[in-house]
């Protein structure tokens, strides 16, 4: 079980770098809107590349990354459907005051917890995205190219509110169960960056 966690950890990495290189190269294909999707895929390559090389030093504690990443994913995320949604400036205002807030709730709050910045962003995002979706219903399917992404970021990050609000509980499971949750968070990252060459890889000039 720990090999076949492994595995998919490294299989995920190989296809998030090739997400980037497709992303990138499509940059031009996608309306400024759009471009959004992009900013995502290189803020999360940026942590995952930052994570790995500090695997390799002397602490390997990368734990500081932890607020990082839920901010910039927060802010990206958000980002994408405000500007899909055709939200004011005040929502940009807002999810940015939300982002500063997750970046450093843990410094300034005694005993707080990242993992609630994780659930409350999530839930946000999903709220955000589930709005998103219904307000596609009224328009033609073929006019949101994202749709599939758009609808496996809803269940990305549904299931993973609830595993990173379990996360704090693992340790006192058996390891068996504990790569076992983590294998399925894992499988849903690989699933969404399969989903985002897909989409990208599609996309017409």
């Amino acid at each position: 079980m720990e090999q076949f966690y492994y595995a998919i950890i490294r299989i995920s990495y190989v296809l998030l770098t090739i997400s980037l290189i497709i992303a990138i190269s499509k940059y031009n294909s996608t309306t400024k809107n759009e471009k959004w999707y992009i900013y995502y895929i290189i803020f999360i390559f940026f942590i995952e590349l930052t994570s790995y090389i500090i695997s390799f030093t002397e602490t390997k504690n990368n734990s500081f990354m932890y607020p990082v990443y839920i901010a910039g994913e927060f802010f990206t995320v958000t980002g994408i459907f405000i500007k899909k949604l055709s939200l004011s400036k005040y929502s940009f205002i807002a999810t940015g005051i939300l982002t500063l807030f997750f970046l450093t709730a843990d410094r300034f709050l005694i005993q707080y917890n990242n993992d609630y910045s994780k659930a409350i962003s999530n839930l946000i995002m999903i709220s955000l995205i589930a709005y998103s979706l219904i307000q596609n219903i009224k328009v033609i399917i073929g006019q949101n190219r994202f749709l599939l992404l758009d609808k496996m970021f809803f269940f990305y990050f549904l299931i993973s509110v609830f595993i990173f609000l379990l996360q704090s509980q693992l340790i006192s499971f058996p390891i068996e169960t504990f790569y076992n949750i983590w294998i399925i968070n894992n499988i849903m990252v690989v699933i969404l960056y399969t989903i985002i060459i897909k989409t990208f890889l599609s996309l017409k000039k």
